[in-house]
């Protein structure tokens, strides 16, 4: 059973890019920052969230024909419950083999600590190619180390060049993030948009995979390679369990109470494997949470792997 499907259909232009040496495409002309896109004179506010209560057992799938092991079957909710009491944590799984879908307390919306730079990414991207061009030299000198290093001071470079809050919110909309309650104001408060786990696979599925959404290939390939270039030290995560051989392109959110960590893990051969979001919140510190994060996904890989 997939997720209904929630984007915004807008026209591509098929390019023809020339490819650097890394296969992504990136013009050689740097200069000034990007001017401002038009945008709307009034952007509709996606729906408010608030912060859910405490981990609850819930869990739902997809149609159980021809699908894996809920990794969240039985009494994990619980356990996990009990062994974190005060921690809000949801996880959502998209198998990418069969359509079928897992998740644990849905109805969560948290906070996306640096994982909302995955967003800036996808709608860098989209602009990109619907002003029918290249990635941009200044784009990618941005995009890289807010990728593969988090680092911060790139969101508020793009958030100045594509005109602020309202872009933000419209990139929401755009890649039809429903669940999703941005907050953007060219400083840090970007870190606080909250949304679900769920809302953050449906992007992936996006930015990654392409057989729904707005972005063509030359683009997606650029997100993907990016993804796949995390530095060592962030590449805990969704990482924990997944068998020698398969390949994980992610994105970790850490913030004070909040350790998230999504992504894309790829099965060796045509098989696409499962994208996940696993969001987390209510830590005393970050070992403690990482931790967590990973035993998560050691169920998810014990059920998606085998």
């Amino acid at each position: 059973m997939g997720r209904p499907l929630r984007h915004l259909w807008i026209g591509v232009l098929v390019l023809a890019t020339a490819c650097g040496s890394t296969g992504v495409p990136v013009t050689s002309t740097q200069g000034p920052p990007l001017p401002a896109p038009p945008v709307p004179s009034t952007v509709a506010p996606l729906a408010s969230t608030t912060i859910p209560p405490p981990i609850s057992s819930t869990t739902t799938s997809g149609d159980p024909v021809g699908c894996r092991p809920d990794p969240f079957a039985g009494t994990v909710g619980e356990e996990l419950a009990a062994d974190y009491p005060s921690i809000q944590l949801t996880a959502y799984v998209y198998d990418l083999r069969t359509g079928c879908e897992y998740s644990l307390n849905p109805e969560n919306r948290q906070r996306t600590a640096s994982v909302f730079k995955v967003l800036v990414m996808a709608g860098t991207l989209l602009q990109a190619q619907r002003g029918g061009r290249e990635v941009r030299e200044w784009e990618m000198s941005q995009l890289t180390p807010m990728i593969t290093r988090s680092a911060n001071p790139p969101v508020r470079s793009l958030w100045r060049s594509f005109g602020g809050s309202p872009w933000f919110r419209l990139q929401g909309q755009i890649f039809g993030l429903a669940e999703t309650a941005i907050t953007a104001d060219g400083g840090s408060a970007w870190g606080l948009t909250t949304t679900s786990a769920s809302d953050q696979v449906y992007l992936l599925r996006q930015l990654l995979i392409g057989d729904i959404g707005p972005l063509s290939s030359p683009y997606r390939e650029v997100a993907l390679e990016l993804m796949l270039s995390v530095v060592p030290e962030q590449t805990w995560g969704i990482t924990a369990g997944v068998p020698v051989g398969w390949r994980v392109a992610q994105k970790n959110g850490f913030a004070g109470i909040t350790i998230n960590s999504v992504g894309w893990v790829d099965e060796p051969g045509e098989s696409l494997g499962y994208l996940v979001a696993i969001l987390t919140q209510g830590w005393p510190d970050h070992p403690s949470g990482i931790a967590a994060v990973e035993r998560v996904s050691r169920l998810i890989a014990d059920s998606m792997t085998r």
